[in-house]
């Protein structure tokens, strides 16, 4: 009877992702659409199933109805007392686990993105199927390019998997070959080490090919990668699933570090950013993420910023921390970014009877520009990121102060080149070199890629007491194989709930009742 119940629950994921194609035996025909033996029949549609596949889990990860909104508020990067996509609920003090229940208004926070990622594994398995198992030879334009999507396939596995185990405390391991008949969840440990070997296959795949090439148009839109970038971009994505996999500080200590650099120096020297047409491909992390009357920036965002500035607005509206004890208005700051990225606002518009720790005065401007046709390159994944990863990977596996420093005081990088800041001192400590470096992140990578500012304040212990460190397999999928309902909640244990809080550099903790004072 499980059996049965997966197999539909693969097809429902299937067709929830626009895709109908799979190598699963299933029990339920579709006569509207081909089969993968069809499909896998041409090259041609070989190219093209395998090409919409990063389509699809770039909208699941960017999308309003994905983590992305609420992840940001509870790593109190942004605010907002909307209850829209779980923002209000799981951002709330004192903070609460998630509610995994099939009727829960903000179910689909999570079940959307586990469903669209599964549909892309489908579509990518069948191709990665065609070749591995089926010895399917492909080309383009009379090119061999069986290597290029082979490279392909096993990144888009690597990619997906490695959400799905930042995401979530378990999910299915699933590839060309995979018994679905004996499929069961596995540790969100084993799920990243299963993408980053993925990831490893996909490089080792494009070393071995002697031929030269560049992504087709459309599998990046807007972007056509070659060889190299494309091997770079690898590279980059499994710095970025091993960095961020940790769900406390002591977890975060014990990652190869070493590993990290590796990949983090072969990675990018450029900028990701797919074009996005609001169609098909869509950013709705950056557009909600700005738009007026929604989120806004919390002010530990400003507090890093201007040292002097409320780091959270005051629970009874009234009692701020500054010495005249009033509202402090606008904040200022040597950091140019503060007048470039963010916008004060005098009042609020929150609902007041939701908590006054939602309010701000200001909202992240940056991607102003986007908010007129919601079309055009989107970043997700910087250059900045990278060069960060690689300073900090530096220091964690090398001690290398001098070498994160000189990072941080590249002329053509973002604290220079955008902050206007000045040298960062070669003879600084670790510790004050890898909180330059999370400043850097905190305000350069804000709204870049849906969970970035949530997995960094996970693995420092500073998301709030209370919060949750990742989500629940969604209640549909378990109901679907008839397995009982569980969610994220509990006492704080450092392992699925947060046990830790931020300081301001005000000296105000948060939550407030840390210990039982501010």
């Amino acid at each position: 009877m499980k059996n049965k119940f997966f197999k539909l629950a693969y097809l429902m994921v299937i067709g929830l992702g626009l895709v109908t194609y799979s190598c699963a035996d299933l029990t339920v025909e579709n006569l509207n659409e081909p089969d993968a033996a069809d499909v896998l029949a041409t090259p041609g549609s070989m190219i093209q199933l395998g090409g919409g596949v990063f389509r699809i889990w770039n909208d699941a990860i960017q999308e309003y109805s994905g983590p992305g909104l609420s992840m940001c508020t509870m790593a109190d990067q942004n605010t907002c007392s909307w209850g829209n996509a779980a923002m209000k609920d799981l951002s709330s003090e004192p903070r609460q686990g998630f509610n995994n229940d099939i009727t829960y208004a903000y179910a689909y926070v999570n079940r959307n993105f586990w469903n669209s990622s599964y549909s892309g594994l489908s579509q990518i398995n069948d191709v990665l199927k065609g070749i591995c198992v089926q010895g399917q030879k492909i080309e383009n334009n009379g090119q061999d390019i069986t290597k290029m999507m082979k490279a392909w396939g096993y990144f888009m596995q690597g990619v997906i998997h490695g959400y799905l185990g930042l995401i979530f405390d378990k999910a299915f391991i699933i590839s060309y070959d995979t018994d679905l008949e004996n499929l069961d969840f596995s540790p969100y440990q084993d799920v990243s080490s299963f993408a980053v070997a993925r990831l490893d296959s996909a490089i080792q795949t494009i070393d071995s090919d002697p031929s030269d090439w560049s992504l087709p148009d459309g599998f990046i839109r807007g972007t056509n990668l070659t060889k190299a970038q494309f091997r770079e971009l690898v590279n980059s994505f499994a710095a970025r699933i091993m960095a961020y996999t940790p769900r406390n500080k002591q977890q975060n200590d014990a990652v190869d570090w070493g590993k990290v650099l590796t990949y983090a120096q072969n990675g990018i020297d450029y900028t990701l950013a797919p074009d996005m047409n609001d169609n098909t491909w869509y950013d709705n992390l950056k557009g909600y993420g700005v738009y007026p009357g929604w989120v806004r920036i919390d002010h530990r965002i400003i507090n890093l910023m201007d040292h002097s500035y409320p780091s959270r607005w005051p629970n009874d509206n009234v009692s701020w921390n500054t010495p005249d004890g009033k509202d402090p208005g606008e904040a200022t700051s040597d950091d140019a970014r503060l007048a470039s990225d963010f916008q004060f606002l005098p009042d609020n518009n929150f609902k007041p009877d939701r908590g006054y720790y939602h309010f701000s005065h200001y909202r992240y401007s940056r991607y102003d520009d986007w908010l007129v046709t919601w079309q055009g390159p989107a970043p997700t994944f910087r250059k900045w990121e990278n060069d960060m990863l690689i300073a900090e990977a530096l220091i964690r596996a090398n001690h290398d102060v001098a070498g994160a420093v000189a990072i941080l005081n590249d002329p053509d990088g973002a604290r220079k080149a955008r902050g206007n800041l000045p040298d960062v001192d070669a003879g600084i400590s670790e510790d004050d070199a890898l909180t330059t470096i999370f400043y850097e992140r905190d305000v350069e990578l804000i709204l870049t890629q849906g969970g970035t500012s949530f997995f960094d304040m996970r693995r420092r212990d500073m998301l709030q007491r209370g919060t949750i460190l990742h989500y629940p397999v969604p209640a549909a999928e378990l109901e679907i194989r008839q397995l009982p309902n569980y969610t994220i909640a509990g006492p704080p244990d450092g392992e699925n709930i947060s046990n830790g809080h931020w300081v301001g550099y005000d000296g105000l903790v948060s939550p407030i009742d840390w210990n039982g004072k501010k």
